[in-house]
């Protein structure tokens, strides 16, 4: 179990999550299984309390309007696999996991559609 400022800032961040599972990452690092509204959720916390980031899984429909354009523009649906929203502090990121049938591409959009990062997995 994390220690009491991990627990903190996790319960006053998602008081109503529900079958939470605990696992440290590192030293530092909490990572935390949840889910909140039927839907299943991944949290990193640092050792001292402080959110880092939220992981969820989202249908490409969820996306904002300008990430479904940007992705349509060069890639087809037929190639998704899936697609996580990055939480942090500072930003929201899509990772849109695509496959050409040969390569997995990971495409990295930010809230504007704008791609801030592309790698193959």
């Amino acid at each position: 179990m994390p220690n009491i400022a991990v627990g903190i800032a996790f319960q006053s961040k998602y008081p109503k999550a529900a079958f939470v599972r605990w696992k440290q990452i590192d030293v530092f690092k909490w990572q935390v299984n949840f889910s909140l509204k039927g839907d299943d959720f991944s949290a990193l916390f640092n050792s001292e309390g402080s959110w880092l980031e939220t992981v969820s899984l989202l249908p490409f429909d969820h996306t904002p309007k300008q990430v479904q354009e940007s992705f349509a523009v060069k890639y087809s649906a037929e190639g998704l696999q899936q697609i996580h929203h990055v939480k942090t502090p500072n930003r929201d990121i899509f990772e849109i996991q695509w496959s050409n049938g040969v390569f997995v591409w990971k495409l990295l959009y930010d809230i504007s559609g704008k791609i801030v990062g592309k790698l193959i997995v």
